[in-house]
């Protein structure tokens, strides 16, 4: 199967301007575009439906969906009605991408949600859209017409996750960065999610996000890029995301930048404290260099037999145009020449 390849793009601007993006994305060559879904973020994103909507009106092949909502902030069954109408309106395109929901649950004071109430969407979702008789809670439900083509994809980090994502889902977004050795480690959860299951590798679609830079400067690209790896430095599975290398604690005078790490307004700010983080931590979860270097990671990446990637920059205020732009000029046709 061909390399496919996705982009992350957040919902600034109005819905005709992430629309006429859209119809660039899917010009410059991109499978899908998947849209950020944390409602009001720092009070700037919006609606991520009515982002995907317009976008659906504007393109003719690219599959688009929320990248990633949760089960949180929408209940399931909202969710579903917003998929179902995003594919009708897209002629069958949508994509329903979920996860647990961290950086939309601090927001309304929650905690993410848990593997059992993803299960439980899970199941919601899947008879919901396969057109079978469902109770969200309240009354029984049925969809008409069925909507069993959308694929349900779960988003994970940690090893349950990553299981339970094999066991359930169509397909899983892999967010362990972009080392090798750390996304080996995350198919081999999601093979015995899949195993308990009785599904075969065709059940199961794999995408890797990968957070990447093109930058021919390659000093100034990890400097840009190391709040990226800060965020999974924090992760209790930091050591298998970098693998051999020592992350330092930490220091006592960290301050959170607004409104989290992730999602820095003032990116510079973000970089100052995160400088604790060596380059090499950064080397080993981002993609960054050259075009050569991105695209020679990603063939590492693909010969770990994964179905597609979805590239995202370190942005959350503005669009990924030089990313966008470079990959597609310099690396994805080296991967679909012939």
């Amino acid at each position: 199967m061909t390399l496919q390849f996705g982009l992350r793009v957040p919902t600034v601007g109005a819905p005709r301007d992430t629309a006429a993006y859209a119809a660039r994305v899917e010009a410059a060559g991109f499978d899908f575009m998947w849209v950020p879904d944390t409602p009001l973020l720092a009070g700037r994103w919006r609606d991520v439906y009515m982002h995907l909507g317009a976008a659906a009106e504007r393109t003719a092949r690219l599959r688009l969906g929320p990248g990633v909502t949760n089960p949180l902030t929408r209940h399931p069954l909202t969710t579903a009605s917003a998929i179902a109408t995003l594919d009708d309106a897209s002629g069958g395109r949508a994509d329903l991408v979920a996860g647990t929901g961290f950086s939309s649950a601090y927001i309304i004071g929650r905690k993410a949600a848990t593997l059992a109430g993803m299960r439980e969407a899970t199941t919601l979702w899947r008879g919901l859209l396969g057109g079978r008789p469902t109770d969200p809670g309240g009354s029984e439900t049925v969809l008409d017409p069925a909507y069993g083509h959308v694929p349900i994809l779960l988003a994970a980090t940690g090893p349950r996750m990553l299981a339970l994502a094999g066991e359930i889902a169509d397909g899983v977004l892999i967010h362990v960065g972009a080392a090798p050795e750390a996304v080996a480690w995350a198919l081999e959860r999601i093979d015995a999610g899949m195993a308990a299951a009785g599904r075969s590798r065709e059940d199961v679609r794999r995408i890797v996000v990968v957070t990447a830079c093109i930058d021919d400067d390659r000093a100034r690209a990890i400097d840009h890029m190391r709040p990226c790896a800060a965020g999974l430095c924090r992760h209790r599975h930091a050591d298998v995301f970098f693998p051999g290398i020592e992350i330092p604690a930490r220091p006592a005078d960290y301050a959170e930048p607004y409104p989290d790490l992730g999602h820095a307004v003032d990116w510079d700010e973000a970089k100052r404290v995160t400088a604790y983080v060596p380059d090499a931590a950064v080397e080993a979860c981002v993609a960054l260099g050259s075009a050569d270097e991105v695209a020679e990671r990603a063939r590492a990446l693909a010969a770990l037999d994964i179905d597609a990637i979805w590239w995202r920059d370190e942005a959350t205020w503005t669009r990924p145009d030089r990313l966008m732009e470079r990959l597609s000029a310099e690396v994805m046709p080296r991967f679909r020449a012939g």
